[in-house]
Formats: C-alpha cells, sequence, structure tokens
C-alpha cells in the first residue's frame, strides 16, 4: 500500500500531465516569488487562496526544504471540472507559489491574475493575535511575514533574517525569568536555532533601522505577576515548524519549557 508522501506524489504527477496534455496545450501557469514569507505562512495563505477561488482541496503536504508543499483541488464550472496545482517551494529569503490549472475557454486567458488577486486578499486578512490566556503563562511567537512588516517596521529579510514576534503574558501569582538564550527555532529536519546577537543584526543595517531592532529587541529580565513582555527575537531565515521556550521559575529556580507549533 503506498503511503501517504509516496500518494501525493502519484496524484501530483497524474495531475501535472492532465494539466500539460489536456486540450492539446498547457495549462494556465503563475509562479510568483515571496521575499520574507516563511514556508508555513505560505502554505496557509495558499490554501485560503485556492478556497477563495471556488476549489475543493482534495490533497495538501507541508513544504519542507528539498520537498514542495503541494495543494491539489477542483472546482465545476457548469457542466465542466477544473483542476488546480499548486506548489509552495522553500527558498533562502521566502518562498515561490506555482500554481498551474487545466481551464481552458475565455477563463483562462485570466487565471493568473485571479490566483494572484486571491493570494494577495488572503495575504492581507491575517488573523490578529489571539488573546492571552486568562490563566497561567501564556507564550505566543509569531514569525513575521513579508519584507517590511508592520509590526517591526523595519526589513531584515535582505540581510538572510527573520523576526520573531514573542509576547509572553504571565497571569500566575510568581515572577518568572526570560532570557533570549533559551529560545530555540527547530525546522522540519530537526535542526535546532537560538537567536541572533541584536548587535549583528544591526551591524547589517542603517543607523535609522539598526535604531529600530535595538529598541523592538528582547532581552533577558523578570516577568513579575500579571506583566506582559513583548517584543522581537532574530533569527537566520529557515523553514522553521516550531519554536521552544524556557522559562525560569524565580520561586524554585527550576525551569519550565513550552512548545509552539507554527
Amino acid at each position: 500500500m503506498l503511503n501517504m508522501r509516496m500518494r501525493t506524489w502519484v496524484i501530483v504527477g497524474v495531475l501535472v500531465s492532465a494539466l500539460l496534455l489536456s486540450g492539446g496545450c498547457v495549462g494556465r501557469y503563475i509562479r510568483m516569488e515571496e521575499k520574507g514569507l516563511t514556508c508555513v505562512d505560505a502554505g496557509s495563505i495558499a490554501i485560503a487562496a485556492v478556497r477563495r477561488m471556488g476549489y475543493t482541496i482534495t490533497e495538501t503536504s507541508k513544504a519542507a526544504l528539498g520537498a514542495p508543499g503541494v495543494i491539489v483541488a477542483e472546482r465545476m464550472v457548469g457542466t465542466s471540472k477544473q483542476g488546480l496545482l499548486v506548489q509552495v517551494f522553500c527558498t533562502v529569503q521566502g518562498t515561490e507559489v506555482e500554481a498551474k490549472s487545466d481551464q481552458g475557454g475565455l477563463t483562462q486567458l485570466d487565471f493568473s491574475n485571479e490566483f494572484r488577486r486571491s493570494f494577495d486578499a488572503a495575504a492581507a486578512n491575517q488573523a490578529p493575535p489571539r488573546a492571552p490566556a486568562a490563566h497561567g503563562v501564556d507564550v505566543l511567537m509569531t514569525p513575521e511575514r513579508g519584507v517590511n512588516t508592520a509590526a517591526l517596521g523595519v526589513d531584515v529579510i535582505h540581510i538572510g533574517v527573520l523576526a520573531v514576534a514573542v509576547r509572553i503574558t504571565n497571569h500566575t501569582d510568581g515572577t518568572y525569568g526570560f532570557r533570549p538564550a533559551d529560545v530555540c527555532l527547530q525546522t522540519g529536519e530537526g535542526d535546532r536555532v537560538t537567536p541572533l546577537g541584536v548587535n549583528d543584526v544591526a551591524a547589517q543595517l542603517d543607523a535609522d533601522a539598526a535604531k529600530v531592532v535595538h529598541d523592538k529587541a528582547l532581552t533577558g529580565r523578570d516577568i513579575a505577576p500579571n506583566e506582559t513582555l513583548a517584543g522581537f527575537l532574530f533569527f537566520p531565515f529557515k523553514p522553521y515548524t516550531r519554536a521552544r521556550v524556557e522559562l525560569t521559575d524565580r520561586a524554585t529556580d527550576e525551569t519550565e519549557g513550552f512548545a509552539i507549533e507554527f
């Protein structure tokens, strides 16, 4: 029996052949470079874009280095079934998104514009950060989308850096210690990466951007009861899938770990 990964690629291969051969011509096609957009975000946005276009998704897989994420979908237009294949490729500075359709007739002329508009609309419709939990310690980490993020306000992608927004809310009676060195991101291949030094990041930027990075970077300190710590950490740009944060309970000097899935 084929495993899920093999089954996905069999379906992809069949659909690619159908897209290329249907009607004796190459199916409609678009390839977009999305700098600063992580593989995880690009995959989520692409899924939302496909649904916005009225397609039903029949198969998905996540992107990783060396293996694109895949979305296979179809929709009915009248009595005609249209197929769609979207692939998300991880790059060193973001992602590339490729979409192929077998739609014909007049609708094929607008496919690339339709997909671009749908993707941009899905990207703009970013959900606000969730509210912190009412009790306990709540940790939220959000890799920033795109080159010029509103939250950070400067471009660090061009120097190969990913900005990650961090929010830690302490709704307990105790005090917790935070250190940037106790945070790591992990790729799908299992590589664990700790934050870059703020001075090292700032040294590669102009004076104004360097000041923003210094002002918004998280530094180590204690988080008192009912206090929130928020700011940014900076990492080499890679396709991360999860994060881990360790805090120190000052009353016991024991560490408590928090795992975050992207």
